[in-house]
């Protein structure tokens, strides 16, 4: 994400990656390979609360994150866990707007749009041969965390 004078974070443009999300089926597994091969530092999400370990780290060891590894449960895909995955985050200046356009232009909805409190919304959409990519709309004064 994109940082402005002072500090202060501003929104990353329409289009810009802004986030990755490893969807794991073992965090610890996860967390310390990922930790041993990039020396990537985890931190608990204090967006989260208490509902789910979402782990942030920054790939470039700023102080900023620009993703986050959590585990999968049953209950967040409908009850059964899909294959462990990475999620790229595109922003998009308006969800819902842009899903309805990349179901016009061939693709599909594959889930959401859904309001992530704190965070902004979310969608994810299949191009017209079948690959995933999630896209978001930030809160000011939030980040895809």
């Amino acid at each position: 994400m994109a940082e402005a004078a002072e500090g202060q974070s501003t929104l990353p443009a329409h289009g810009e990656f802004c986030w990755a999300e490893i969807a794991s089926t073992d965090l610890e597994k996860c967390k310390s390979f990922y930790s041993n091969v990039f020396g990537w530092e985890f931190s608990k999400s204090k967006a989260t609360g208490d509902e789910m370990e979402y782990l942030e780290f920054s790939s470039a060891g700023e102080a900023y994150p620009d993703g986050a590894l959590y585990q999968m449960t049953p209950e967040m895909f409908g009850g059964e866990i899909p294959p462990a995955h990475i999620a790229l985050y595109v922003s998009a200046d308006d969800v819902d707007a842009a899903a309805e356009k990349a179901k016009g232009l061939g693709g599909s909805l594959v889930f959401g749009p859904m309001d992530i409190p704190n965070v902004g919304r979310f969608a994810v959409v299949a191009d017209p041969t079948g690959a995933a990519i999630s896209m978001i709309t930030l809160a000011e004064g939030g980040h895809a965390q």
